[in-house]
């Protein structure tokens, strides 16, 4: 599945994407922080543990632990919200 880089949160290492299907994702980088707003990001968004996803923007390979699928916008917000409160 493919999803857009939403929210790039460069203080505490987390994107938020947007799924095909409209719904949002919240994951924490754990390798490279060349990621933008607006890149794409393929890989499979439903495992909770760090897998390795490719960048189609700039054809790298960036590890991801995905914390949260098929959220919605406002779930997603509150989540960065409680991450960056801590």
């Amino acid at each position: 599945m493919d999803a857009v880089v939403v929210l790039h949160e460069h203080r505490i290492g987390f994107i938020v994407l947007r799924d095909e299907d409209g719904g949002f994702i919240v994951a924490e980088l754990q390798s490279s922080d060349d990621i933008q707003r607006g890149d794409i990001i393929s890989g499979v968004f439903d495992v909770s543990q760090t897998q390795t996803f490719k960048n189609k923007a700039n054809e790298d390979e960036v590890d991801l632990l995905v914390h949260g699928t098929g959220m919605t916008e406002e779930d997603a917000i509150k989540f960065i919200q409680t991450k960056t409160a801590s």
